[in-house]
């Protein structure tokens, strides 16, 4: 009679040792977390941005405003006469030869930058929350495990309580069984406040108030990451475009500036007005601003360098996140398949309990349920595994936002 309970215990327990792996679920498409991401403050001033260089570009070489000159003074000849004089200048600046088209590269360029720098803060930010999203999936399926082994250990506590009553219990696997029971729930609770910080950190990202609804995971396929077409290596190549563009200025300042003009003068005499019309020209001596402008050029010349360097960088980036993601997806399928063959000799080996408890007699009533609750947390431990393996795989994943291509994102 005493094997009656653990013939309940068999049938209650029996669930666990099935245990499947925490398949990776098909991610929906990108276009949710990017359109969420658009919407962010973050993005919005960086579409600012963008606007703004855009603007700018419509004012680049202009040409100098003409400028106007007026002098008045009064001359005294030695017979005592007093007369005015007063002179009109009219000149226009000229700018300096290859000024206005360098500017307007430059112009252009902050534009290109601007808008690859907006790819850019996109893809790290729609990063930053899959991978929150992806942590706190993680988190909610270990809270999720923790509350279902907390329910299985106590309808345990509750068969052991009822041999208890009926004298034929120790007392050792109930303060067992509530020792488990304590555990698990600390461990619920610390993954249920990691799940909530994880979604905090995704809305505070995105810019929504705390009770907003998220977009679910997605992230890129290693497919669509080409590492010749990043937003990155577009932000390098609009830093060079600047650069040269700006040696491109540094050695038109070392030419001078020139001026042209009309010049009026009137002379108001007794005997009548004595005008005075001219041209004049006016040129800079740039003996300074050569060794200034030779500088200036050094520097643009090595900030090329540096933004060829970047893109290259950038190259060895995407390589690595790609590879690094096609090898965390690999472990999550090792992880499941073994999971699998874990789960199967858990099984077997939980079978194998039952029968000898129901073989031993008198002993059965007092050997099996310790023996069980450590294949109750072998099999927690296993299914842990699962999880976070699927949620280092869906980590990799989410790093490939960094370098997704600027279609997924809406050009500001």
């Amino acid at each position: 009679m005493r094997l009656r309970p653990l013939l309940a215990l068999a049938s209650i327990l029996s669930p666990l040792a099935s245990i499947r792996g925490v398949a990776a679920d098909a991610p929906p498409p990108a276009a949710a977390l990017a359109a969420a991401a658009a919407q962010s403050p973050a993005l919005h001033a960086a579409h600012a941005r963008a606007e703004a260089a855009r603007a700018r570009a419509g004012a680049a070489g202009r040409l100098p405003d003409p400028e106007i000159e007026g002098m008045y003074s009064r001359a005294r000849e030695p017979m005592g006469e007093d007369y005015p004089m007063w002179e009109i200048n009219l000149r226009q600046p000229l700018p300096k030869a290859g000024e206005r088209a360098a500017d307007r590269e430059r112009a252009a360029a902050v534009v290109s930058m601007a808008e690859a720098d907006y790819a850019v803060m996109a893809g790290e930010l729609c990063a930053d929350v899959a991978m929150a999203l992806a942590e706190a999936d993680a988190a909610r399926a270990r809270a999720d495990l923790f509350a279902r082994q907390i329910e299985r250990v106590e309808r345990v506590l509750a068969a052991i309580d009822a041999r208890l009553a009926s004298g034929s219990g120790r007392i050792a696997e109930r303060l067992a069984l509530q020792t488990r029971i304590a555990s698990l729930r600390l461990s619920l609770e610390q993954d249920t406040r990691m799940a909530d910080d994880a979604l905090a950190e995704a809305r505070g990202r995105l810019g929504l108030p705390p009770d907003a609804a998220l977009p679910p995971f997605s992230a890129p396929t290693s497919a669509e990451i080409d590492a010749d077409n990043l937003p990155s290596l577009s932000l390098a190549s609009a830093k060079a475009a600047e650069a040269r563009a700006m040696a491109r200025m540094a050695r038109a300042s070392s030419r001078p500036m020139t001026a042209v003009g009309l010049r009026f003068e009137r002379e108001e005499q007794s005997m009548g007005n004595m005008d005075t019309v001219g041209v004049s020209f006016m040129t800079e001596i740039p003996f300074r601003s050569r060794g200034y402008a030779r500088a200036e050029e050094r520097a643009a010349r090595s900030e090329e360098n540096a933004a060829r360097s970047e893109a290259e960088a950038s190259r060895h980036r995407a390589r690595a996140a790609v590879s690094r993601a096609e090898r965390a997806e690999r472990l999550a399928g090792v992880s499941r398949r073994l999971a699998e063959e874990t789960a199967a000799r858990l099984d077997a080996e939980y079978d194998s309990l039952v029968r000898s408890a129901g073989a031993a007699g008198g002993m059965g009533g007092e050997i099996p349920v310790l023996m069980v609750l450590e294949i109750l947390e072998r099999q927690t431990d296993t299914r842990i595994q699962i999880i976070d393996a699927e949620a280092a795989a869906r980590v990799a994943r989410a790093g490939l936002w960094n370098h997704a291509p600027a279609s997924l994102f809406a050009t500001p």
